[in-house]
Protein backbone atom coordinates (compact mmCIF):
# COMPACT_ATOMS: atom_id res chain seq x y z
CA UNK A 1 0.00 0.00 0.00
CA UNK A 2 0.86 3.72 -0.82
CA UNK A 3 0.28 6.48 1.30
CA UNK A 4 -2.03 9.07 0.20
CA UNK A 5 -2.41 11.54 2.67
CA UNK A 6 -2.89 12.18 6.63
CA UNK A 7 -4.75 13.65 8.88
CA UNK A 8 -3.02 15.29 11.40
CA UNK A 9 -5.93 15.92 13.88
CA UNK A 10 -3.23 17.66 16.77
CA UNK A 11 -0.69 19.42 14.46
CA UNK A 12 -2.64 20.32 11.39
CA UNK A 13 -4.03 24.01 11.97
CA UNK A 14 -6.23 24.13 8.79
CA UNK A 15 -7.67 20.81 10.12
CA UNK A 16 -7.79 22.12 13.63
CA UNK A 17 -9.78 25.29 12.95
CA UNK A 18 -12.41 23.02 10.93
CA UNK A 19 -13.14 21.35 13.68
CA UNK A 20 -13.31 24.01 15.92
CA UNK A 21 -15.72 25.99 13.17
CA UNK A 22 -17.65 23.11 12.83
CA UNK A 23 -17.76 22.43 16.63
CA UNK A 24 -18.80 25.98 17.04
CA UNK A 25 -21.86 25.85 14.43
CA UNK A 26 -23.19 22.53 15.87
CA UNK A 27 -23.78 24.04 19.63
CA UNK A 28 -24.97 27.20 17.91
CA UNK A 29 -27.28 25.12 15.73
CA UNK A 30 -28.42 22.98 19.14
CA UNK A 31 -29.13 26.40 21.69
CA UNK A 32 -31.10 27.51 18.82
CA UNK A 33 -33.39 24.23 18.82
CA UNK A 34 -33.21 24.54 22.65
CA UNK A 35 -34.73 27.90 22.87
CA UNK A 36 -37.20 26.61 20.28
CA UNK A 37 -38.67 23.75 22.36
CA UNK A 38 -37.99 25.43 25.57
CA UNK A 39 -40.77 27.32 24.65
CA UNK A 40 -42.56 24.82 22.64
CA UNK A 41 -42.43 22.26 25.45
CA UNK A 42 -41.15 23.78 28.55
CA UNK A 43 -38.64 22.23 30.16
CA UNK A 44 -40.23 19.36 31.42
CA UNK A 45 -38.53 19.00 35.08
CA UNK A 46 -37.20 21.83 37.42
CA UNK A 47 -34.78 23.85 35.78
CA UNK A 48 -31.76 22.53 38.49
CA UNK A 49 -33.10 19.24 38.04
CA UNK A 50 -32.65 19.28 34.07
CA UNK A 51 -29.27 21.60 34.77
CA UNK A 52 -27.76 18.55 36.73
CA UNK A 53 -29.01 16.02 34.08
CA UNK A 54 -27.62 17.57 31.40
CA UNK A 55 -24.36 18.53 32.86
CA UNK A 56 -24.16 14.98 34.19
CA UNK A 57 -25.21 12.82 30.54
CA UNK A 58 -22.50 15.13 28.88
CA UNK A 59 -19.30 14.00 31.49
CA UNK A 60 -20.39 10.69 31.33
CA UNK A 61 -20.92 10.93 27.56
CA UNK A 62 -17.12 11.67 27.38
CA UNK A 63 -15.79 8.38 27.96
CA UNK A 64 -18.53 6.19 26.47
CA UNK A 65 -18.10 8.37 23.14
CA UNK A 66 -14.51 6.93 23.32
CA UNK A 67 -15.23 3.44 24.57
CA UNK A 68 -17.82 3.59 21.46
CA UNK A 69 -14.48 4.03 19.19
CA UNK A 70 -12.77 1.45 20.91
CA UNK A 71 -15.44 -1.22 21.08
CA UNK A 72 -16.38 -0.64 16.93
CA UNK A 73 -12.42 -0.63 16.37
CA UNK A 74 -12.10 -4.34 18.28
CA UNK A 75 -15.36 -5.32 16.34
CA UNK A 76 -14.19 -4.20 12.95
CA UNK A 77 -10.49 -5.05 13.33
CA UNK A 78 -11.50 -8.35 14.06
CA UNK A 79 -9.31 -8.10 17.56
CA UNK A 80 -6.34 -8.03 15.89
CA UNK A 81 -5.61 -4.33 17.03
CA UNK A 82 -4.49 -2.45 20.49
CA UNK A 83 -6.42 -0.11 21.52
CA UNK A 84 -5.64 2.76 24.15
CA UNK A 85 -6.44 5.81 25.27
CA UNK A 86 -5.34 9.33 26.29
CA UNK A 87 -5.78 12.84 26.35
CA UNK A 88 -4.33 15.77 24.64
CA UNK A 89 -4.94 19.46 23.92
CA UNK A 90 -8.41 19.12 25.32
CA UNK A 91 -9.37 16.13 23.88
CA UNK A 92 -10.03 12.18 25.14
CA UNK A 93 -9.49 10.12 22.87
CA UNK A 94 -8.74 6.39 21.23
CA UNK A 95 -6.22 5.16 19.11
CA UNK A 96 -5.33 1.87 17.82
CA UNK A 97 -1.95 2.88 16.44
CA UNK A 98 -0.39 1.28 13.23
CA UNK A 99 -3.92 -0.20 13.06
CA UNK A 100 -5.24 -0.50 9.12
CA UNK A 101 -8.62 -0.90 8.53
CA UNK A 102 -11.15 -0.75 4.96
CA UNK A 103 -11.75 3.09 4.33
CA UNK A 104 -15.47 2.07 5.30
CA UNK A 105 -14.67 0.17 8.17
CA UNK A 106 -12.44 3.54 9.55
CA UNK A 107 -15.22 5.45 8.77
CA UNK A 108 -17.28 3.50 10.72
CA UNK A 109 -15.43 3.49 13.57
CA UNK A 110 -15.24 7.46 13.57
CA UNK A 111 -18.86 7.61 13.24
CA UNK A 112 -20.14 4.99 15.79
CA UNK A 113 -19.95 7.33 18.60
CA UNK A 114 -21.79 10.06 17.35
CA UNK A 115 -25.05 7.79 16.13
CA UNK A 116 -24.91 5.46 19.59
CA UNK A 117 -23.86 7.82 22.34
CA UNK A 118 -26.24 10.60 20.20
CA UNK A 119 -29.28 8.36 19.68
CA UNK A 120 -28.39 7.22 23.70
CA UNK A 121 -28.40 10.93 25.02
CA UNK A 122 -31.55 11.91 23.01
CA UNK A 123 -33.53 8.42 24.36
CA UNK A 124 -32.39 9.40 28.13
CA UNK A 125 -33.28 13.64 27.98
CA UNK A 126 -36.46 12.48 26.52
CA UNK A 127 -37.22 10.08 28.76
CA UNK A 128 -35.99 12.26 31.88
CA UNK A 129 -37.38 16.15 30.78
CA UNK A 130 -39.13 15.82 27.09
CA UNK A 131 -37.81 17.16 23.58
CA UNK A 132 -35.83 20.24 24.88
CA UNK A 133 -33.18 17.93 27.14
CA UNK A 134 -33.23 15.45 24.76
CA UNK A 135 -32.44 17.98 21.57
CA UNK A 136 -29.75 19.82 24.19
CA UNK A 137 -28.00 16.43 24.89
CA UNK A 138 -27.75 15.13 21.29
CA UNK A 139 -26.50 18.70 19.65
CA UNK A 140 -24.13 19.21 22.65
CA UNK A 141 -22.71 15.51 21.73
CA UNK A 142 -22.50 16.39 18.25
CA UNK A 143 -20.06 18.88 19.16
CA UNK A 144 -17.89 17.21 20.29
CA UNK A 145 -18.00 14.81 17.73
CA UNK A 146 -16.87 17.79 15.28
CA UNK A 147 -12.66 16.03 14.57
CA UNK A 148 -14.49 12.92 14.33
CA UNK A 149 -16.78 14.25 11.19
CA UNK A 150 -13.78 16.43 10.04
CA UNK A 151 -11.65 13.35 9.45
CA UNK A 152 -14.46 11.64 7.91
CA UNK A 153 -14.89 14.25 5.71
CA UNK A 154 -10.98 14.32 4.99
CA UNK A 155 -10.80 10.62 4.47
CA UNK A 156 -13.60 10.22 1.95
CA UNK A 157 -12.57 13.24 -0.24
CA UNK A 158 -9.30 11.82 -0.88
CA UNK A 159 -8.95 10.43 -3.82
CA UNK A 160 -7.72 6.81 -4.11
CA UNK A 161 -8.33 6.37 -0.34
CA UNK A 162 -8.71 2.38 0.04
CA UNK A 163 -7.54 2.07 3.49
CA UNK A 164 -6.55 4.05 6.68
CA UNK A 165 -4.09 3.57 9.42
CA UNK A 166 -4.60 4.94 12.49
CA UNK A 167 -1.37 6.93 13.96
CA UNK A 168 -0.21 8.64 17.24
CA UNK A 169 -1.23 11.92 15.61
CA UNK A 170 -4.27 11.09 13.33
CA UNK A 171 -4.71 9.05 10.55
CA UNK A 172 -2.66 7.65 7.16
CA UNK A 173 -4.84 7.52 4.24
CA UNK A 174 -3.43 4.77 1.43
CA UNK A 175 -4.36 3.24 -1.46
CA UNK A 176 -4.22 -0.58 -2.53
CA UNK A 177 -1.89 -1.34 -5.22
CA UNK A 178 -2.92 -3.87 -7.77
CA UNK A 179 -0.85 -7.22 -5.64
CA UNK A 180 -1.89 -5.80 -1.69
CA UNK A 181 -4.21 -8.36 -0.34
CA UNK A 182 -7.73 -6.67 0.96
CA UNK A 183 -8.34 -6.90 3.74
Amino acid sequence: MRGVGTLDILGDTPLARHMLYLSAALLAAGFVGVIFMLVAWGWGVGIDAWLVVYAVATLVALPVHELVHAATFLLLGRGRVHIGFGFTGGMLYTRAEGATLARSRFVAVLLAPSVVVTAALAVVGSLVAGPALAWALAWTHLSGCAGDLAMVAGILRTPGCTHVRDTDAGVELLAADPGDALR
